[in-house]
């Protein structure tokens, strides 16, 4: 079972361990463009690929210090090398926020970010399955009752 991420009624009604509720695990996928100037196979493009990964791998040993840690993965499209993307799981939504809040992480990370897609990169887990013959894991929502109409922006 996932470790708690906060005290309190479990969304989904599954009880915790010691009554604490048990938040769906996050996903935080956050997808990069390299420079669309570097043409692929050039002497510029490779370096500015194995800048960028070595600072994603900076970036990810940040992350990985952080409370409610699971695992993550830097990969780069097998169709476009310009792109990229992060993955990180998470015990919950309250790790990953805590985590993007540490100074390493922001060190690490924020250089990167000149990179990153607009795009939404938290997901909650609602499904999982862990290998061919692992067990399915179902989790409820932690969003809130009111989260498509409280948003920043009042979107």
């Amino acid at each position: 079972m996932p470790e708690p991420d906060a005290p309190g009624p479990a969304p989904s009604g599954q009880p915790g361990a010691a009554g604490q509720a048990q938040a769906a695990p996050v996903l935080a996928i956050v997808r990069f463009r390299l420079p669309a100037d570097q043409a692929e196979g050039t002497e510029r493009a490779d370096a500015a690929a194995a800048g960028f990964a070595a600072g994603a791998e900076r970036a990810l040993a940040a992350l990985a210090q952080a409370a409610g840690y699971r695992a993550g993965r830097l990969a780069r499209a097998v169709d476009d090398p310009a792109e990229w993307v992060l993955v990180t799981e998470w015990a919950g939504p309250g790790a990953w926020r805590r985590a993007l809040s540490r100074f390493d992480v922001r060190v690490e990370l924020t250089p990167l970010l000149a990179h990153a897609v607009d795009a939404p990169g938290a997901f909650e887990v609602l499904v999982g399955q862990d290998g061919p013959d692992g067990a399915t894991h179902r989790h409820g929502s932690s969003l809130a009752s009111d989260a498509a109409t409280a948003a920043p922006g009042g979107r």
